[in-house]
This record gives C-alpha cells, structure tokens and sequence, in this order.
C-alpha cells in the first residue's frame, strides 16, 4: 500500500485541484493507495473541501488537526497509524516539486533504499528568488558541516520512505509541543535516519517555487537556537549511506 501524505494549512484556493492532481498520479501507478490530507488546523474553507473530496473519493482521507499550526509535527504524528511494510509518501500541498517523478521516487523505495527524497540542489535547476535561494544554500550548507549529512537538500516536500524505518526515527523525534523546532523537522529526520545508517537515495527534480510559502525566514531564525541541542543528540554522522 502506498500512503501519500500531503500537509495542509490555509490552502482553501489550490486544495481541490492540487489533492485531485496527486489522486490522478496516484493512479497511474497501478497500485493500492490512500491519500491523507494532514490539515493543521486551517481557518479558511479548507476543512470543508477536504470533506466534500473525502466524501467522494474512497481513497481520500482528511486528517483535521485542532492544535495547529505545527509545521510538520502533526504530520509526523499522522505517519504513526500506518502499519510496517508499506509506503509513505509526502508532498507540500504547493505542488512546486514535479509530482510526475512521483513513480520514480516510489521505485527507488520498492527496489531497495529505506528513504527516497527530491532534491532542488542535484543537477535541475530549481526556479526561485535569489534572497530564499541563498538562504535555502546556507542554510543546507551549514547542516552538512555541523552534522556531517551528505545531503544536498534536506527541505524539498517531496520524500518517501518505508513505514516502519520512518516511524522508529518519528518516535525517536517525539513531538515539539512548544513548536520550537520549526520548518528544522526535515532535516532532524535527515539527520536521524543517516544515523540509523538508513540507505537514502537522493535524485534531482525540476522545482519551481509556489506564488505563497508560509516559509518566514525571520520567524525560522530560532532554528540557530534549536541547532545545538539537537547536536547534542545526533553528533557528527559516521559513514551516511546516501546516493
């Protein structure tokens, strides 16, 4: 079973097209699967999209999240109700990964690695301003030094990993109830799981960056904070298993 996870907060304009584009890819796998939307506790119309799709398509299902917004935790805490030995996928609701490598990225887990992730930063180039392009540079860079990880990109929303492997590092991770760690969950899952010595492939995809992003880098500042004591916990990555 393919699990497809895609996060969701205040996207009441984009919702009902983007889920029905990623069903439609679903499809054409040729597999059973599931589609969970993790809303965060959106404000908008959202909420009520979600259950009109999840009325109509037997394979949608709307998780409703009330003590949100949490970034990624609440979906972290979604992955746990699926069983060992299938898949999870997830996708930022945005779309601004190209969902068409979809099948490639669920291949990559079916034949072998633990983890499979798109990368911005692999040979394609990624369409986005400079200032968020920098940013995303220095900000990848400075976690390889820290931590060793021989990842290019820790933050693109397009990632798939086998259920029971992903579920030991989100126990691992436990959940932020303050909400300090931030947009930091990608990459301490990144982190955990290299240090599991989790074989992770890591492979290129077109990205063009979404019109909105509830990305606000001077909120995100408090990840310099949170860096030391995950550091604390992690250390330096011996020999991490990533192509």
């Amino acid at each position: 079973m393919i699990n497809v996870f895609l996060p969701v907060y205040n996207e009441e304009k984009i919702i009902k097209d983007h889920v029905l584009e990623v069903y439609e890819i679903c499809k054409e796998l040729k597999q059973d699967f599931k589609v969970f939307i993790v809303d965060d506790n959106s404000k908008d119309k959202t909420p009520k999209i979600c259950e009109e799709l999840e009325k109509e398509y037997p394979n949608i299902k709307h998780l409703f999240y009330t003590n949100g917004p949490s970034r990624r935790e609440n979906l972290g805490e979604a992955f746990l109700s699926i069983p060992d030995n299938e898949l999870i996928v997830f996708m930022d609701i945005d779309l601004a990964a190209d969902i068409s490598r979809t099948k490639d990225l669920v291949s990559y887990v079916q034949n072998g690695y633990d983890i499979a992730i798109g990368s911005r930063y692999k040979g394609i180039k990624c369409v986005r301003g400079m200032r968020r392009l920098t940013i995303s540079k220095v900000y990848n860079g400075t976690i390889q030094t820290m931590f060793n990880s021989k990842i290019n990109d820790h933050q693109c929303g397009f990632k798939a990993f086998k259920s029971e492997k992903i579920k030991k590092v989100i126990r691992d991770m436990g959940y932020d109830k303050k909400l300090k760690r931030g947009w930091f969950w990608d990459a301490e899952l990144l982190l955990r799981a290299q240090k599991e010595g989790y074989s992770i492939k890591e492979f290129p995809v077109f990205w063009e960056a979404g019109k909105q992003s509830s990305f606000n880098f001077e909120r995100e500042l408090r990840i310099v904070k949170y860096l030391p004591n995950i550091y604390k916990k992690i250390g330096r990555i011996k020999n991490p298993k990533v192509s």
